[in-house]
């Protein structure tokens, strides 16, 4: 793909201002001609549950993590709001909790995760992401009690958090505008899922909630210090190993 002007100084900055107006329109153009020269979504092909994984099929890695990233973020959306009692547009009829799975304090933490899942997803599809399916049902069980629901929470948050720096790898190595611009704001969003897992370890009475010295392999394994106990995410070569990871928790899309 032919590398276009890198992007003025200071636009990530402006473009995160708000969720309607992601970026400025003008930027928004030029991404979305950039979208059309790398050949388009590789996610919208997808016909069935059976190819959700095959539709990120080799075309441009970086294009894949964004569009992966939709999906993801919908998911997200739907768990914290079926987590709430609430559910989500995301969300599959029978899914929403029946009964308080949170404090008053932590309800708070989880309604300030949708939001910001909210917005992670509109920026996203403002700039061009798009994903086949658009309601996501979890196993059995999931938010019939907390315990099950912040287990589930942890799997799709270190998922997540896998993605986006899986995203961040293949943005900087592509090394065009595209490419760095995406990598850029994976790494934006991938802090703010950190927030979450910590969040949730925290609610599940983890000790200590932040238990990472590094996400990914950087001096892995962990080294049983305090702090660093956790279980090092895993980093996605691809966006469909990625999509592939949320499918094995049992989460089943439709249209």
């Amino acid at each position: 793909m032919t590398d276009e002007h890198m992007p003025e100084s200071g636009r990530l900055e402006q473009i995160l201002e708000s969720v309607d107006h992601f970026k400025p329109m003008a930027t928004r153009r030029g991404f979305m001609q950039k979208l059309v020269l790398a050949g388009g979504s590789a996610a919208v092909a997808a016909a069935s549950l059976g190819k959700v994984a095959n539709a990120f099929a080799p075309s441009n890695p970086v294009l894949d993590f964004v569009n992966a990233a939709v999906g993801a973020e919908r998911i997200g959306i739907a768990f914290y709001g079926n987590a709430l009692g609430s559910g989500s547009p995301f969300s599959v009829a029978g899914d929403p909790a029946m009964n308080t799975l949170l404090n008053s304090s932590h309800r708070g933490y989880f309604q300030a995760a949708f939001n910001q899942e909210s917005s992670h997803l509109a920026a996203l599809i403002a700039n061009g992401g798009s994903f086949p399916f658009g309601h996501f049902g979890f196993p059995a069980g999931t938010f019939g009690s907390a315990g099950s629901m912040l287990v589930m929470g942890q799997n799709l948050e270190s998922i997540f958090i896998g993605a986006y720096l899986g995203a961040v790898k293949a943005g900087a190595t592509a090394g065009t505008s595209l490419g760095i611009f995406v990598a850029e704001v994976a790494a934006q969003i991938c802090g703010i899922e950190c927030e979450h897992r910590v969040l949730i370890n925290d609610i599940a009475g983890i000790d200590p909630p932040n238990d990472r010295f590094y996400e990914g392999d950087v001096l892995s394994p962990p080294s049983g210090a305090l702090g660093d106990t956790g279980a090092r995410s895993t980093v996605y070569a691809t966006a469909g190993a990625a999509v592939n990871a949320l499918l094995a928790l049992g989460i089943s899309p439709s249209a």
